[in-house]
């Protein structure tokens, strides 16, 4: 009796393996981490694991946005996708056998995916092989962002060779993800000869590339001189890739636009549509009729997008467009996408920072902002038991400064000149890493007395975090710190602070 019911227990456990899927990765009791479904992807199917960290950063920073999609339908870290012109996601659900749903939500999948996606069509423009060096896969790359233009897929392929080179990392999930820099002059075939399309116009920004959307997207108009008055820049974050947005608004089936678009590493800013034409993006006529779009590239879920150098071309293409067409140049009239009556859409959303950028349109302080790195002369006081740090590549100029927490009093401080008594928004630039503090201090002298703020240092790296408003006086004096006295685990960072005047 005891065999039979053996016996039948193991069929039926048999029996329940056949109809429920494994678990996912995320639902293990020791999941892999990132860095490491990345490793097993690209050793399963002999792509080089640079590139799949280097697609995946430039795509969504390694975030996979939980199963929602992008402007062009794009699923995932690797940004699987489903549209006229890229079927990635439908190529790996037939590659791996496994559903286009389970695809867009399970990471390791999506992964897979991309890795055997990738590696058939490398293969296809190899004679049946893989290529053998890393400098060979560009133009497998090129095809894979599946991007409407060879100009756009150029463009794409070099960004994602610019992080291969530069290196990149981040903190997901309390794990660092790390793609090491890899100098490579990539291989790019039949892309060498791809320049700039024949402008069909100039821009009307002197700081901006012109590459036309399709007629199909925007309204001809004569604005300003018809009586239709530009009245205010609308912000706009663009739910996917700088390239994939620039080829979207190419695609006349897309019906949308926007006058601008700007990349996020480095500030780049492209023009689509002429200021006299009606950009087809605030989702409201009244709007588009007395507005221009620009779009910013990221996804609104995630402030590492934001960066420095998209603010800055941001808010000076902002300041120009306000001073050529006499906007003023407030929050009335400079708006999130939000903002416009009958918005169905949040961007730029909650990570955006108005008081940065407001500030930097309007030129606070004669236009400058203080900057303080560890390495600034004069500016930054730490004892020897603060080490210096050159390997995390989030850092703030040549390197930061680390030390274990204890309870004494022993602060790095970083000495700013403050012009005028005032208010002022404090920002603070630290290195993320796992091994790093969850409950860093930061102390800002304001004009009442210290005031402390807690951080966790093991995220939010490579980037200026918002420490919050403070009123201080004026002089030439040490004015934020960081502690050692927390009770909080792993190092505690000195980086870079920043006060910007309100």
């Amino acid at each position: 009796m005891r065999t039979r019911l053996f016996v039948c227990f193991s069929i039926l456990c048999l029996l329940s393996l056949s109809f429920f899927p494994a678990p996912s990765i995320a639902a293990t009791d020791k999941p892999e981490s990132l860095a490491q479904l990345f490793t097993k992807a690209a050793a399963e199917f002999d792509v080089p694991v640079e590139i799949l960290l280097a697609i995946g950063y430039a795509e969504t920073r390694w975030m996979d946005h939980q199963g929602e999609p992008s402007q062009l339908n794009g699923y995932g870290i690797m940004h699987l996708a489903e549209n006229p012109q890229n079927d990635s996601l439908v190529q790996a659900s037939r590659l791996l056998g496994v559903d286009k749903e389970v695809l867009t939500r399970d990471i390791a999948s999506n992964i897979r995916g991309a890795a055997a996606v990738l590696r058939q069509l490398a293969t296809k423009q190899n004679q049946g092989d893989v290529p053998k060096k890393l400098a060979d896969w560009y133009t497998t790359v090129a095809s894979y962002s599946g991007l409407s233009s060879k100009q756009t897929q150029k463009w794409y392929a070099d960004d994602v060779y610019h992080f291969i080179n530069t290196g990149v990392s981040r903190v997901i999930n309390g794990k660092e993800v790390k793609l090491k820099p890899t100098p490579v002059t990539p291989n790019r075939g039949e892309y060498n000869r791809i320049d700039l399309p024949v402008a069909q116009a100039t821009p009307d920004y002197p700081g901006a590339r012109w590459v036309a959307a399709s007629s199909a997207n925007y309204t001809t108009a004569n604005r300003e001189s018809d009586g239709n008055a530009i009245n205010y820049v609308i912000i706009h974050t663009t739910q996917g890739s700088y390239a994939g947005t620039i080829s979207w608004f190419q695609n006349p089936s897309a019906q949308v636009s926007a006058h601008y678009v700007i990349r996020s590493s480095d500030g780049e800013v492209t023009q689509m549509v002429q200021n006299k034409d009606i950009a087809w993006h605030a989702g409201n006529w009244d709007y588009n009729v007395h507005s221009v779009g620009i779009e910013h590239e990221g996804y609104v879920s995630d402030p590492a997008w934001y960066t420095d150098a998209m603010y800055r071309a941001s808010a000076n293409l902002t300041r120009w467009l306000c001073d050529t067409y006499g906007i003023p140049k407030d929050r009335s009239h400079i708006i999130g996408h939000n903002q416009v009556p009958g918005a169905t859409h949040t961007d730029p959303g909650p990570n955006w920072d108005w008081n940065y950028y407001m500030s930097l349109v309007n030129q606070t302080g004669g236009g400058t902002d203080a900057i303080v790195d560890n390495t600034t002369s004069g500016r930054f006081t730490a004892s020897g038991n603060w080490a210096v740090g050159t390997t995390n590549v989030q850092k703030y100029g040549t390197d930061y400064r680390y030390a274990n927490p204890e309870a004494v009093s022993d602060a790095a401080w970083f000495k700013v000149n403050i012009p005028a008594s005032g208010s002022y928004d404090v920002y603070a630039w630290w290195p993320a890493g796992s091994i790093y503090n969850d409950s860093t201090p930061y102390v800002i002298k304001t004009s009442s007395g210290n005031q402390s703020v807690y951080v966790s240092q093991r995220s939010s790296g490579g980037i200026w975090n918002h420490l919050g408003t403070f009123n201080l006086t004026a002089g030439d004096s040490n004015v934020v710190a960081v502690s050692r006295w927390t009770s909080g685990t792993g190092y505690v960072i000195a980086d870079a602070v920043k006060i910007v005047k309100r």
